[in-house]
């Protein structure tokens, strides 16, 4: 016998067929679509993560200058200590021995300031540079230190002005070798390489600060 096909199964069969066709099309629709959402993921992702590593970077490095601007202030503060202590011990009356005081008060400061940067100090070499250094730029210091010291071997108004210029004299110079060393130790510098002769002008420059921040500070 021969089988009827009836024409509503083809029909029917046709239509199952197209609309098998159109589900695969949007079924690949999605799968595009779903691609370049991912890729549009991506892209963001890396921006985002590339805007992390900048602003991780800029911590970093607002870290380091806050980091070297406390280094520097604990310096400074190192250095207005030994200052006042140079102020005070210029007002000792006995001749030479302010002197000797000092130059000790002066050395504990750099023995200080580089235990502060981490840097060997050999007390005995500290002394010959400080010594150079005063020397070396102003022969005129330590003379003038020499000769008011002396003064205080004068009665009456000769001690008087004896203790107060030293004591502003040593103040000033204690502070302009402060910010000497202070200098060469941020610029990666250690005792070793100190050359006094290639700080003769900021030396200078800093004693002259030396006698504004006392005037500053109304210790004198």
């Amino acid at each position: 016998m021969e089988k009827i096909v009836d024409k509503k199964d083809i029909t029917n069969d046709s239509n199952a067929k197209k609309k098998t066709k159109i589900k695969v099309k949007r079924s690949r629709r999605r799968m595009y679509e779903s691609i370049q959402d991912d890729e549009k993921s991506t892209v963001t992702s890396e921006k985002e993560e590339k805007q992390r590593g900048n602003e991780n970077e800029q911590d970093l490095i607002n870290e380091r200058k806050e980091d070297e601007d406390n280094r520097l202030l604990q310096a400074n503060e190192i250095v207005a200590y030994h200052v006042q202590w140079s102020l005070g011990l210029g007002l000792v009356p006995i001749p030479l021995i302010d002197a000797v005081a000092i130059l000790i008060t002066q050395v504990r400061m750099l023995k200080k300031l580089s235990d502060h940067y981490g840097i060997a100090c050999s007390e005995n070499h500290v002394k010959i540079l400080v010594t150079s250094l005063i020397g070396g730029t102003n022969s005129g210091l330590i003379g003038g230190k020499f000769l008011i010291s002396m003064t205080k071997l004068v009665p009456g108004i000769g001690t008087f002005i004896g203790i107060t210029a030293m004591s502003a004299l040593s103040g000033s110079i204690t502070y302009a070798v402060g910010q000497v060393f202070i200098q060469h130790f941020e610029s990666g510098g250690t005792f070793l390489d100190f050359d006094p002769k290639k700080v003769k002008a900021y030396f200078k420059e800093q004693y002259e600060e030396g006698k504004k921040w006392q005037q500053k500070k109304k210790v004198v």
